[in-house]
C-alpha cells in the first residue's frame, strides 16, 4: 500500500502526553496549522484561515525526546506518514481525524531558538518510569570529558574538532 508522506508546520495545542502501548510507551500531541493571507476587502490587513488540526504520534526515543522538549504553544515542524481516519460519533454524525506518525520533528526555528542535547548526555538524568530504563539501556557510557558524558551510541561531534596544528 502507498503511504502519504507530509511535512506540517504548526503549533502544539496542548502539552505532549506519554501513553503506554503493547510495544511500549509512545508520545502523542496535537498541532494546529493555519495560513495567513491578505484580506481582499481591506488592503493592508492580514487574516488567518480556519485552522487544520493534526494528531501526531512519536515512538521510541523520538517520543521520549518530544515529551521532554515540547510544550503547548511551541512552533514545530513534523515530517511523517499521514493517515486520514473516518469515524462515527454517538449522535450518528461522522467525522475525520488526520494522524501523522512522525519520522522527524523539531522546533520551527523561524520563531525562536533552541538548544540541543544528545541523548547520551541525558541518560543518567532520565526518570525511572516511562522511557528512562529503555533509553538508559540503549546507551553504554564509555567515558567523560570536561564533565560531558560520551556514549557508545553517539554519532560523533556536531562540529569538526579543532586541529591541533591550527594554534
Amino acid at each position: 500500500m502507498y503511504e502519504t508522506h507530509v511535512t506540517v508546520q504548526g503549533r502544539l495545542v496542548a502539552d505532549p502526553v506519554v501513553k503506554q502501548g503493547r510495544a511500549g510507551p509512545f508520545t502523542v500531541f496535537r498541532i494546529a496549522q493555519s495560513e495567513r493571507h491578505q484580506d481582499r476587502s481591506e488592503p493592508g490587513r492580514w487574516t488567518d484561515s480556519e485552522p487544520s488540526y493534526y494528531d501526531v504520534t512519536a515512538y521510541r526515543t523520538m517520543g521520549d525526546n518530544a515529551s521532554r522538549s515540547l510544550r503547548k504553544g511551541h512552533p514545530v515542524v513534523v515530517t511523517g506518514r499521514q493517515r486520514v481516519r473516518q469515524f462515527r460519533r454517538d449522535d450518528g454524525s461522522s467525522g475525520a481525524v488526520v494522524e501523522i506518525a512522525a519520522d522527524a520533528l523539531g522546533h520551527d526555528l523561524r520563531w525562536g531558538s533552541t538548544s540541543y542535547t544528545r541523548n547520551g548526555d541525558l541518560a543518567p538524568a532520565l526518570p525511572a518510569s516511562g522511557f528512562g530504563d529503555a533509553l538508559r539501556d540503549a546507551y553504554e557510557v564509555v567515558g567523560e570529558d570536561d564533565g560531558h558524558r560520551a556514549a557508545a551510541a553517539d554519532t560523533g561531534p556536531l562540529v569538526p574538532p579543532a586541529r591541533e596544528d591550527a594554534a
